[in-house]
């Protein structure tokens, strides 16, 4: 169902209606609706897997218009049975009505490296699984695995005075942890271009630490500690 923007806004008032953006990161990150989760047919598997949506899930979608047909047969075929329906014209349709805008600074990985030796409140946020933290972070990054985003004492450390850069594995998965954490009031953050993949690219500029497992050493079976050999 085509929306007017009027029907769209009174959707927008619904709790229970999601607020869907399938357009490239770039599009979202240049503008998008508040409050809206950027979840495309790329990311979608991920959006299910943490509970951000359901199969049923009310979806009001933001859709590039050069796309409209392809996406939604997309969440069609995926089975997502409850589609109300998109915004016609898109996210230029809502800018040139003159409502409310939002957007999303990516920077690269040597911005980064520049930033935080000056910036004590700057928090690296590595949204990797803990098997790929534990291997190798960022000196002081803190650990906060995707799939974990809607577990509340996950989220409980984030807050708007910290300066919060998001680290995905290849940066693909940036903006849709980006978009949740703005739906939650956390609004202080940029995305780091390329994830991890870029910041290892330029490894000479950051310092990294890994996390061991303990282990029971089996050169002494009589040892009953936990460490390594």
């Amino acid at each position: 169902m085509v929306l007017s923007i009027d029907q769209f806004k009174q959707l927008l008032d619904e709790p229970a209606n999601v607020i869907i953006d399938t357009r490239s990161a770039d599009q979202w990150m240049d503008g998008h609706i508040p409050n809206s989760l950027h979840i495309t047919p790329a990311t979608v598997k991920y959006a299910v897997a943490m509970g951000m949506i359901k199969r049923d899930s009310p979806l009001v979608f933001i859709l590039d218009p050069q796309l409209e047909k392809e996406t939604l047969a997309y969440f069609k075929e995926a089975a997502f049975s409850n589609m109300i329906g998109y915004l016609d014209g898109g996210y230029a349709t809502w800018f040139t009505n003159g409502n409310k805008t939002d957007m999303l600074i990516e920077i690269e990985p040597d911005e980064l490296a520049m930033d935080i030796p000056f910036d004590e409140f700057l928090m690296p946020l590595d949204i990797r699984t803990e098997e790929a933290y534990n291997l190798s972070h960022i000196k002081n990054s803190v650990s906060l695995p995707l799939a974990e985003f809607m577990d509340p004492g996950s989220m409980s450390e984030l807050d708007e005075h910290f300066n919060i850069y998001i680290i995905s594995e290849n940066g693909d998965s940036n903006t849709l942890a980006a978009s949740l954490l703005k739906k939650q009031g956390i609004h202080n953050i940029r995305t780091v271009m390329d994830g991890w993949e870029g910041v290892q690219f330029l490894k000479d500029k950051f310092s990294f630490e890994s996390i061991k497992k303990a282990k029971i050493t089996k050169t002494d079976s009589s040892k009953t500690s936990f460490l390594e050999d």
